[in-house]
């Protein structure tokens, strides 16, 4: 799993190397001899210059790219089948977050590793993910192929997502109207509405989306929506 913060994820007070090349001995059963020497072969691989000195570094000497780079590496270290990036670019400028991103799908590719990206950044998600899962207040409310997804959403809550996006050349775009919003607030984890925990929200809300949980619909195209009302 790659975290969303790579500076409170990693150790503050161990050389990033070091913690790289635990992933090796406590996995992988290697010496720490060869786990180290591993540790520069990882950082090499995310494409750190000077991987050999780079592994004494602490965390805290380390730009943001840098850091989230060595949180690729500790993640990839056991070649796992599955990679878990949780915002993996939050906190990076575009041009860095556009590395990442190409770093992530080649070491991938290379490896056959799939990747699970959580993100609220829909332009990302538009460009790296084939399906695309849409969850609200815990819930998964739609789940469809990406383009399918941008193109014509099912559910209300996917509909004001995309609906949300500046478009290029638009009057949103140029400043001289507003971007269309979802109204309203994400409800509290600890009381979430009867029924469509959307229905607060949604302009199509009935009385029956105030009392009842939506079932799963399987749709023609491939993929699922949970809404009473969907398309």
């Amino acid at each position: 799993m790659i975290f969303q913060e790579p500076m409170t994820a990693l150790n503050p007070v161990s050389p990033v190397g070091r913690q790289i090349a635990e992933m090796f001995v406590l996995h992988k059963g290697k010496s720490w001899r060869e786990a180290n020497e591993l540790a520069v072969e990882a950082l090499a691989n995310v494409r750190v210059p000077a991987p050999e000195r780079r592994v004494e570094d602490y965390p805290h000497q380390l730009s943001g790219g840098m850091r989230q780079r060595v949180m690729i590496a500790i993640a990839l270290a056991c070649d796992p089948d599955l990679l878990i990036a949780d915002e993996p670019t939050t906190a990076l400028d575009v041009t860095v977050q556009a590395e990442i991103i190409e770093l992530m799908r080649n070491l991938c590719a290379e490896r056959g590793t799939a990747i699970l990206m959580i993100s609220h950044d829909l332009g990302l998600v538009a460009n790296v993910c084939r399906r695309v899962g849409v969850m609200y207040a815990g819930r998964i409310v739609e789940e469809r192929g990406s383009d399918d997804i941008f193109r014509a959403g099912a559910h209300p809550y996917t509909q004001g997502l995309v609906d949300s996006l500046p478009r290029l050349g638009s009057r949103a775009a140029l400043g001289r109207s507003r971007l269309r919003e979802i109204a309203g607030v994400v409800p509290a984890i600890a009381d979430f509405p009867a029924g469509c925990r959307f229905n607060p929200r949604c302009a199509q809300a009935t009385e029956i989306c105030r009392t009842t949980v939506p079932e799963t619909t399987w749709l023609d195209a491939g993929g699922l929506v949970r809404c009473h009302h969907h398309g």
